[in-house]
């Protein structure tokens, strides 16, 4: 049953306030780690209470934030993925007639390691969707005024980064591709023995071309961001925050430096091959600004042992984005181990680094 305020009030009004008073215990404190300024400990709950009308931003920051740790354990599983087909025994000719029993067991053990590819497809489909809804709701004529936070920018530039890790880690598995076909050539053999399999079907056609296209989750992102127009300007207020943020050394950690290095080159190819005329993004920011950048970042972390080349992603999603592949000044920049020695003395030396990091700890061993 709920106590009335005013009986509340006069309850506390009784309580004795003496000074030195010794207090049994002291006031809560509350401590966070690992959090930045554009997080919230308790995920905004406390907005409802000012009577702001933040509670439609809020909701969509806290299911962006929820999206990238989904998208981080994501990319944990497609990190630690090992290829098991190796380890399935295969039967001598003396035992051909149990091959039919090899097969269904084969298919059960590949089924489980494909499941979770299969979550993966489903679940970068969904953050896809969601994360270009969120950005084509900043760029109604009513929330341009009032456009994105701080906040707000760097939760769509984390699920942006996820996207790519998740993609660079699923073109670098040469594992996957293997286990697939022996899968799928399993299922050819066990598929006989039931009924109604053409939904089955369906779907092991989707996860092969899931698998098999490079860069899918980009396209796939490219497809939902652009069924409506307009969606332009939000993109190259993104740009702009990368880029300054760059310049100005806004990101003082080296993850967050690192997300910002990920995903510059993929917005400015996405922004590049819309209908829109591209080359407002220029008058925004410089090209030079850009090949500065993308010039003393030559190769940066993706992963704990993977790297990527900010030259090397322009010139590879050129071919999947034809209107970016004009921007000639942007492709002839070279990747690094394209570079001759004379010109690679001209690159800054923390270009060539090899970074092993964690979340933890930063190794940086210098040539």
């Amino acid at each position: 049953m709920a106590v009335p305020v005013e009986e509340a009030i006069a309850a506390l009004s009784t309580f004795s306030l003496e000074d030195e008073q010794p207090e049994v215990q002291g006031p809560g404190v509350w401590v966070s780690t690992e959090r930045g300024a554009t997080e919230s400990p308790i995920e905004y709950s406390d907005v409802s209470a000012y009577r702001l009308s933040l509670s439609e931003d809020t909701k969509a920051l806290n299911q962006l934030n929820a999206l990238t740790q989904e998208g981080k354990e994501m990319a944990s599983v497609l990190y630690t993925y090992r290829s098991c087909v190796k380890a399935l025994p295969q039967l001598p000719d003396s035992m051909k007639q149990s091959q039919a029993d090899l097969y269904l067991e084969t298919y059960q053990v590949l089924d489980l390691e494909m499941s979770r590819l299969r979550e993966i497809q489903r679940w970068q489909a969904s953050a896809s969707s969601k994360l270009a809804a969120d950005m084509q709701r900043f760029s109604r004529p009513e929330r341009r005024i009032n456009g994105p936070t701080i906040s707000h920018l760097w939760s769509m530039l984390k699920l942006l980064d996820v996207l790519v890790q998740l993609d660079h880690l699923k073109n670098a598995k040469a594992s996957i591709p293997n286990d697939f076909s022996w899968y799928k050539r399993t299922f050819t053999q066990v598929s006989g023995q039931w009924q109604d399999t053409d939904s089955m079907r369906e779907e092991l056609d989707d996860l092969q071309i899931f698998l098999s296209t490079r860069w899918a989750i980009l396209l796939n992102l490219h497809v939902e961001m652009f069924r409506v127009n307009n969606v332009e300007d939000i993109l190259q207020v993104l740009i702009v925050f990368v880029v300054e943020s760059l310049e100005l050394d806004f990101a003082l950690l080296f993850p967050e430096r690192h997300i910002l290095l990920r995903v510059l080159p993929v917005l400015v190819v996405l922004v590049t091959s819309s209908e829109k005329d591209s080359e407002s993004l220029y008058k925004r920011v410089k090209i030079n600004r850009l090949i500065n950048i993308f010039k003393n970042e030559a190769v940066i972390p993706a992963f704990p042992d993977l790297h990527l080349s900010p030259a090397a992603i322009l010139k590879e999603l050129s071919t999947y984005f034809p209107k970016f592949s004009s921007q000639t000044r942007l492709l002839t920049l070279p990747a690094p181990h394209e570079l001759p020695p004379r010109e690679a003395q001209e690159y800054p030396p923390t270009c060539f680094m090899f970074l092993l990091f964690t979340d933890k700890l930063l190794l940086s061993c210098y040539y």
